[in-house]
């Protein structure tokens, strides 16, 4: 019999009919107000937490950040209204509060009508982001999406290390065809992993798109992988809540020929306690982490079709480098700028940001509405 720890899981189960895609399930185990990694709000970031995030380290990406963000915000400045900084998915609000401190300091001429606006599904984490920045001179706002997609903005939504929280569909390949993986309750009370329907026509052709035969070309029998089918409705939804505007995602991925290699058997799904990784997704449900990469490709076929234009992706650390780290990593050699221990630690937070094997693997992916530039473009011109 399963512990206590696993009854909740259990009796949602047991009201679905004892059987649930993996994406219902991943959703209940990420978001349920009660028992859920961040809709409980048990979940603790930083580096004595359960994952370290950039913002934790310092504001060495924050201040990177807003080196592309701000020639955003100057053409958009040129027509009259507020201008809107917009954080789906702010975690504690650390970053956020690096932004608006470093605004702060910078003070653009629009900084006067600028507004912080944060996209929060869990109460718990709205606490938190509320009081990390209770301070702040510049107005925040914690909206409904209902509620920015009535009124929507100008200005930039950013989703730092948010795509890999939603929800994604497992599959297998399955007599020659692609089905669901589904997490079933047996007659003993425990989680077990069953093969499901035939994935819909819809999402075949998506997977084919990317790459992914039909019929699982040279793949093996029994090979899996994930996919995310809340990723469009994600994207329209965040367009609709954007009247004018650029959307940057930061997150792990792949390219789809990279995601869905043939080696690549299992997919990317991992979960995460105390900054411990493990295979085991079920386990201990609701006190871990639960996440995949995001395929990059995936984003790019997806953009055209829910309003978006595609303006590329690249990797954190040739992001950063672009934005200047290079300059600052070298000034941190300079005598008498800062005492020791803060440079030796800027140093460090900077190798980390870059590092591929660390949050350097990020994928920074620039999307805008049409009409506009992309952001990489704007800043050549601007600079």
């Amino acid at each position: 019999m399963a512990d206590n720890s696993e009854l909740w899981l259990q009796q949602l189960l047991a009201q679905h009919g004892g059987r649930a895609s993996f994406a219902v399930v991943m959703d209940w185990l990420l978001n349920d107000s009660q028992h859920g990694f961040y809709g409980s709000g048990r979940c603790c970031f930083g580096p004595r937490g359960d994952f370290v995030t950039a913002p934790s380290l310092g504001s060495g990406l924050a201040d990177l950040l807003l080196k592309q963000l701000i020639p955003c915000f100057d053409l958009l400045s040129a027509q009259p209204g507020k201008l809107s900084l917009i954080e789906w998915g702010p975690g504690n609000g650390l970053l956020a509060l690096q932004l608006v401190e470093a605004l702060l300091a910078l003070s653009p001429p629009w900084l006067a009508r600028l507004e912080i606006v944060l996209l929060e599904s869990s109460a718990p984490l709205r606490m938190v982001q509320q009081e990390t920045l209770k301070n702040s001179t510049i107005p925040c706002y914690w909206p409904e999406p209902d509620e920015l997609i009535s009124e929507p903005r100008r200005g930039i939504v950013l989703a730092h290390e948010l795509l890999d929280a939603l929800p994604v569909e497992r599959f297998v390949l399955f007599q020659g065809n692609w089905h669901g993986l589904d997490v079933v309750l047996s007659s003993k009370g425990e989680f077990e992993w069953h093969t499901g329907r035939p994935l819909a026509a819809k999402s075949v052709e998506q997977l084919e798109a990317m790459g992914l035969e039909t019929n699982g070309g040279n793949r093996p029998e029994g090979w899996c992988s994930e996919w995310c089918p809340s990723l469009e409705p994600w994207l329209q939804q965040v367009r609709q809540g954007l009247q004018q505007g650029w959307l940057l995602t930061i997150d792990y991925g792949h390219p789809a020929k990279r995601y869905y290699a043939p080696n690549r058997d299992g997919g990317t799904l991992l979960a995460y306690r105390a900054q411990v990784a493990s295979p085991e997704l079920l386990a201990e449900p609701g006190s871990w982490d639960i996440t995949a990469h995001v395929c990059n490709t995936l984003v790019e076929q997806l953009a055209t079709t829910t309003g978006w234009c595609w303006q590329g992706a690249e990797l954190q650390g040739e992001a950063l480098l672009r934005l200047g780290l290079a300059q600052l990593w070298s000034e941190l050699s300079t005598p008498g700028i800062a005492p020791i221990s803060w440079r030796l630690a800027r140093r460090e937070e900077y190798q980390r940001l870059v590092d591929p094997y660390q949050l350097g693997g990020f994928w920074w992916l620039q999307l805008c509405t049409p009409g506009l530039p992309g952001m990489v473009q704007l800043l050549s011109v601007s600079g």
